[in-house]
C-alpha cells in the first residue's frame, strides 16, 4: 500500500492526528493541574474559615453579654464583611444574631427575637433563619459560645464561606473554559483543512481542465479528417465521436470542481442506465469478464448535476472493477428511490473487499491503496456528493465477498 498520508505519520498516527492528540492531552493536563491546585486552595480557604470562626466563636461572648449597642457594634461590622455565614441562638435556641449582608435575611430588634417561640416560629424570617441553622449543623459542627467563668451562652451555626463555593466552582468552569476552547481550535482547524483542500481541488480541476484543452482540440481536428476517409456511420468513427465528447464532458466537469454547479431536476435513471451502457460498451477492452447491472428503479426527476453525478457513478464502477481479482466478477448498480432520506445508489462489487482498519479513510484527500494513484478520486466525489448536492455517502458493506457504497441525494433535493 503506498500514500502520502502514511509516510507523514509517526507510530501508524498520522501527523494531523498527532498534533490533535497533543492538543488534547495538553489540555487535560492543564485543566487537572488548574483543578488540583484549585481544591487545594480552596481546602485552604475552607480551614481558614473554620480557624476564623471558631476564633469568633470564643469572642462571640461579648456579643451576649453586652449591655449597649455601642460597646458591640464595631464587632458587628467586622463580622458583617465575613463571608461565612453564621447563626447565633441563645440557649433557649433562639436565632439572636446573623450576618444580614451574607444570609440575607434583615435583622430584627433584639426585642422582638427574644420573644420568639424557637419551636413554634410564626415570623417566616425567624422561621427561615432556624431552618438555615439546622442546614448549616448537618454539614459543619457548631461552636459552643461560653462566657468567661466558662458558663454556656448559646451556639454559633456555621456554614461554608461564599469564598469557598467560589473556589469549588472554578474547576467546573475552568473545564468547561477549556472544553469551548478545545471545540473552537478544532472548528478552526477543520475550516482551515477544508479551505486547503477547496483550493486543491480547485486548483487541480482548474488545470487539468486546462491540460485537457489543447489535446482534445486536436483529436477533433483529426476526427474531422478522418472522417473524410472512413464513413461516419461506422462503428469506430461512432465510438471516437463519442469518446470526443465524454473527454469535453470531462474537461466541462473539472471546469466545475472549486465552484457550486448548478442543480436541475433531471432523470436519474437516464444518467445511470447511460453510464453504465457506457462502460458495458468497453468491457471487452478491460481484460477480463465482468458483468455490469442494474437493479432497483427511481420514478421521479432528482435535482442534481447530471455532468458530476455522472462522474461519482462512474469512479465508483471504476473502483469496483479495479477491486475484482483477476478482472473477473460483478458490478451492481441498484436504486432505491423514495426512501425516508432520499434516493439511495448502491454501487457494489464481488472484489476482494477493502483492508480492515482503512474504513472511511478511503475518501480523505491523498489516501488510497493503489500502487499507483493520487487519492484524490473519492475524496472528490464525497466532496459532490456531501458539499455539492448535501447528500451522503458511507460504505455500506465490505468484505472478503465485495464491497458496497452508498450515497444518497437527500429529499429536499427532490422536485418541489
Amino acid at each position: 500500500m503506498t500514500s502520502w498520508t502514511r509516510q507523514r505519520s509517526f507510530l501508524g498516527i498520522r501527523r494531523r492526528h498527532l498534533f490533535i492528540i497533543y492538543l488534547l492531552l495538553g489540555s487535560v493536563s492543564i485543566v487537572v493541574a488548574t483543578t488540583v491546585f484549585t481544591i487545594r486552595v480552596a481546602k485552604s480557604v475552607e480551614r481558614q474559615s473554620y480557624l476564623t470562626t471558631r476564633l469568633f466563636s470564643d469572642l462571640a461572648s461579648r456579643l451576649l453579654l453586652a449591655d449597649k449597642t455601642q460597646d458591640i457594634q464595631p464587632l458587628i461590622e467586622i463580622i458583617n464583611e465575613i463571608e461565612v455565614p453564621f447563626v447565633i441562638t441563645d440557649n433557649a435556641g433562639r436565632p439572636v444574631l446573623w450576618n444580614e449582608p451574607v444570609i440575607g435575611i434583615p435583622l430584627p430588634d433584639y426585642a422582638f427575637l427574644m420573644n420568639v417561640d424557637p419551636t413554634q416560629p410564626r415570623n417566616p424570617a425567624v422561621a427561615e433563619i432556624l431552618s438555615m441553622a439546622a442546614g448549616f449543623d448537618q454539614e459543619q459542627e457548631p461552636f459552643a459560645i461560653k462566657g468567661p467563668d466558662g458558663r454556656r451562652l448559646g451556639t454559633l451555626h456555621w456554614g461554608r464561606s461564599a469564598l469557598s463555593t467560589r473556589i469549588r466552582v472554578m474547576p467546573y468552569l475552568e473545564l468547561s473554559i477549556m472544553a469551548l476552547f478545545f471545540l473552537i481550535i478544532m472548528w478552526a482547524l477543520q475550516n482551515r483543512r477544508q479551505a486547503e483542500q477547496t483550493a486543491l481541488f480547485a486548483g487541480m480541476a482548474k488545470e487539468t481542465a486546462h491540460q485537457l484543452g489543447t489535446p482534445l482540440t486536436s483529436i477533433m481536428g483529426w476526427v474531422a479528417l478522418l472522417e473524410e476517409k472512413v464513413d461516419k456511420g461506422s462503428d469506430l468513427m461512432v465510438e471516437l465521436n463519442r469518446d470526443v465528447d465524454r473527454l469535453g464532458m470531462i474537461s466541462a466537469r473539472f471546469s466545475q470542481i472549486g465552484s457550486m454547479p448548478k442543480l436541475e431536476d433531471t432523470d436519474l435513471m437516464a444518467v445511470v442506465d447511460g453510464t453504465i451502457e457506457y462502460f458495458r460498451r468497453r468491457l471487452p477492452h478491460l481484460g477480463g469478464r465482468v458483468q455490469l447491472r442494474r437493479e432497483g428503479f427511481a420514478d421521479e426527476p432528482v435535482r442534481f448535476n447530471r455532468d458530476l453525478l455522472g462522474w461519482v457513478l462512474e469512479n465508483l464502477i471504476k473502483n469496483g472493477i479495479d477491486a475484482l481479482p483477476d478482472g473477473k466478477g460483478t458490478i451492481t448498480v441498484r436504486v432505491e428511490g423514495r426512501q425516508q432520506d432520499g434516493v439511495a445508489l448502491h454501487v457494489g462489487d464481488t472484489g476482494r473487499g477493502i483492508p480492515p482498519g482503512v474504513g472511511n479513510r478511503i475518501f480523505e484527500p491523498g489516501f488510497t491503496t493503489k500502487q499507483r494513484g493520487w487519492g484524490m478520486g473519492l475524496a472528490l466525489v464525497r466532496r459532490i456528493v456531501v458539499q455539492y448536492h448535501g447528500g451522503r455517502i458511507r460504505i455500506s458493506e465490505t468484505g472478503p465477498g465485495g464491497t458496497t457504497i452508498t450515497f444518497t441525494l437527500p429529499r429536499t433535493a427532490a422536485r418541489t
